[in-house]
């Protein structure tokens, strides 16, 4: 799969890209939960939050959809499908250990996150912070800094 990444997500409207700065810094506060809990860290969260947190994640995922304390984000369906095309990568390069689909993975979250940018990437670390209560509020830090980190 070839794609244009950076004009796939630049081309979306800004109210999609909105709940696309929602869902990744979601996903990636998830994805710092569950290595720090693979890794026993210290800082590692019980395993019923990182449960808590994986279950709350997957669901948005596969649902694309995010239910907040206030509101319930849906997805428009270009979005959908772009998302589908990227969790595919995503299923393959990391869980099946495809390096090819990794990488274009890797392409498609870097387009992503550049697309949202750092304003909206903090507003959704903040919207998530102050509504979404299946993680606990300081680890979206995690997540918003993993974020940033690729828009370097």
């Amino acid at each position: 799969m070839t794609t244009d990444w950076t004009k796939t997500f630049e081309d979306l409207p800004d109210e999609e890209l909105t709940k696309l700065a929602i869902l990744r810094v979601m996903e990636c506060t998830n994805g710092i939960i569950q290595f720090m809990h693979r890794d026993k860290d210290p800082e590692a969260l019980s395993i019923e939050e990182t449960r808590k947190a994986m279950g709350f994640s997957m669901s948005a995922i596969k649902r694309m959809q995010i239910v907040l304390e206030n509101e319930t984000i849906h997805f428009a369906e270009p979005t959908k499908d772009i998302m589908a095309d990227v969790r595919k990568l995503y299923i393959s390069g990391m869980k099946q250990n495809n390096d090819e689909d990794y990488a274009e993975f890797m392409r498609a979250s870097v387009a992503c996150m550049k697309a949202c940018g750092h304003y909206r990437l903090k507003s959704a670390k903040d919207k998530l912070f102050s509504n979404c209560y299946a993680f606990p509020p300081y680890t979206y830090d995690w997540g918003f800094g993993y974020c940033l980190s690729l828009l370097k």
